[in-house]
């Protein structure tokens, strides 16, 4: 039987600090719905580097295993593609590298998940974007086969590397439909929300980071200009653990500051939780590989409002209210009419729950299957 290698280091966070980015949570719910396929017809062996040997044993799935004890490190690893030790150690067929880069010894021997181009189109100071259009676009050149989780990814990867659009395959992302659906016991949702996190107003919600693409910050300072032109009746609801010294003072000093909420460390269940009980939840960003939080919200019965850009419309479909540019005049308007309750969001509501009924992680795996086998014959 073929061999099949994933390398999971992405998801090594998780067991170190209970957390992990946008692309160590789609490999853990990727390699998760793997298992749950009876029958797989090749042999998982699922990879990962470190020296405290946490990987592959820690996710308790009924696949083997295989741990190099040496530092995941640039250094360490561009050493180690010089050599085929994870061909020797593994005997793989092929390898799956879900985290858009790699440094490894047979390049030809590897599927790629690429999320996003997005290095090759903006330019964020918290991100090694310059370097990694060094070294991403010759490596996809080189790989087997690329997976992407979007059309716009799609386009944007041929667009900007040069590839052939028969080397990708798109596959989007799944949603977790047991975890992210609608609550109807509302009552109960308001009294945990108050018990966990003295949520006791109507709320507008966002989910993000740290970003610049994001745009967290512009709903934010869009949420304290609109106060001064109206009395608001919805707080605002951030899940961002990190953000800016500056934003937390403008915060600070504005006459909304006890309605504006920052939360951090927060389990997918009170996430769950947060998208059941928010009034809408706000999407402003400028580039998305995907946009989990638009599946996510949308599955929750909840209506959500993004921009006509990348993959945003692609994912949210008819099922999202759409701002414009400027977006922080565009904030204002929708964000005040929602607040006056002059914009109808029941047939959001409705159309984003079947939007999001399309979306497994089931199917994402399935079709990942396929995408293994091509590689293997």
């Amino acid at each position: 039987m073929k061999r099949l290698l994933i390398d999971i280091n992405s998801i090594v966070p998780y067991y170190v600090t209970g957390k992990v980015n946008g692309i160590g949570r789609t490999t853990l719910e990727l390699i998760q719905a793997l298992a749950g396929i009876k029958n797989l017809p090749f042999e998982v062996v699922l990879y990962s580097q470190n020296m405290k040997g946490i990987g592959g044993r820690n996710t308790g799935l009924p696949f083997k295993t295989k741990h190099l004890y040496l530092p995941h490190r640039e250094k360490i690893d561009k050493l180690l593609a010089w050599f085929p030790i994870k061909e020797c150690l593994t005997g793989y067929d092929i390898m799956h590298i879900p985290h858009n880069f790699e440094y490894v010894y047979s390049p030809e021997k590897c599927v790629v998940t690429l999320h996003d181009a997005l290095f090759m189109k903006i330019q964020e100071e918290a991100f090694e974007h310059e370097k990694m259009k060094q070294i991403v676009p010759p490596f996809m050149r080189q790989c087997k086969h690329i997976i992407t989780c979007s059309e716009s990814s799609r386009r944007d990867i041929v667009e900007t590397m040069g590839i052939e659009p028969e080397k990708i395959t798109v596959i989007y992302w799944g949603i977790k439909h047991d975890l992210f659906f609608p609550q109807k016991d509302k009552l109960n949702i308001r009294d945990k929300l108050q018990s966990k996190f003295e949520l006791s107003s109507p709320y507008f919600l966002s989910v993000s980071c740290n970003a610049e693409r994001k745009r967290t910050d512009v709903l934010v300072r869009s949420y304290i200009a609109l106060s001064r032109e109206q009395t608001l009746s919805h707080d605002l609801v951030l899940v961002w653990g990190n953000p800016p010294l500056n934003l937390l003072k403008e915060v600070k000093n504005s006459s909304v500051a006890t309605r504006i909420h920052f939360l951090k460390n927060i389990s997918d269940g009170d996430l769950a939780l947060l998208y059941n009980g928010a009034e809408a939840m706000f999407f402003p960003s400028s580039y998305e590989g995907f946009g989990l939080p638009l599946l996510e919200a949308m599955a929750c019965g909840v209506p959500v409002i993004t921009c006509h850009n990348s993959s945003l419309d692609e994912i949210a479909g008819n099922a999202a209210i759409y701002l414009t540019e400027p977006l922080f005049d565009s904030l204002i308007d929708v964000m005040g009419r929602l607040d006056q309750n002059t914009i109808d969001t029941e047939p959001f509501v409705e159309n984003g729950i079947k939007r999001a009924a399309q979306f497994s992680w089931e199917k994402t795996a399935k079709e990942t299957i396929g995408v293994y086998l091509d590689a293997l014959k």
